[in-house]
């Protein structure tokens, strides 16, 4: 996995989405299932703070303006157990995130292979098969969700 040269300066609205998702899919790897929203709308509010369904939403999809809350960023960060640094400003993926996202993508990419072997039994060959898992792969260090 890449991550980000320490830059300092603040992340735009892909770049927030796509490290919100990485902290999503780390949980969930950890967690067995996918994070509720409403586990994270709880823990924003005990800390003080409020986030609604449709501002989750717009953070996750990158679509749209730079979210300059950097008060709601420091909640999440609490929430997802990283450094607010990775969720406010231009530095690396913390190395346990890295390491676990790797092996996430690595088991989703096989997951995918073995499914596409099941489906078209017979009709696709060994090179087809690692053809599959090769732009799965390739999708996954672009950080496309494999």
């Amino acid at each position: 996995m890449t991550t980000v040269d320490a830059k300092g300066g603040a992340l735009d609205a892909a770049e927030l989405a796509r490290r919100l998702n990485l902290l999503l899919d780390f949980e969930e790897s950890q967690r067995g299932a996918p994070v509720p929203f409403a586990a994270i709308e709880e823990y924003v509010a005990a800390q003080g703070g409020s986030l609604s369904r449709a501002k989750w939403t717009y953070m996750l999809s990158g679509d749209g303006r730079r979210n300059r809350d950097s008060g709601l960023l420091s909640l999440l960060a609490g929430f997802f157990e990283v450094d607010e640094r990775f969720l406010l400003e231009d530095s690396a993926v913390p190395e346990r995130i890295g390491a676990q996202i790797e092996l996430v993508r690595a088991l989703r990419s096989a997951r995918v292979s073995g499914f596409a072997a099941r489906t078209f039994p017979g009709e696709l060959s060994p090179e087809a098969l690692r053809r599959i898992a090769q732009v799965l792969e390739e999708e996954s260090a672009r950080g496309g969700a494999a």
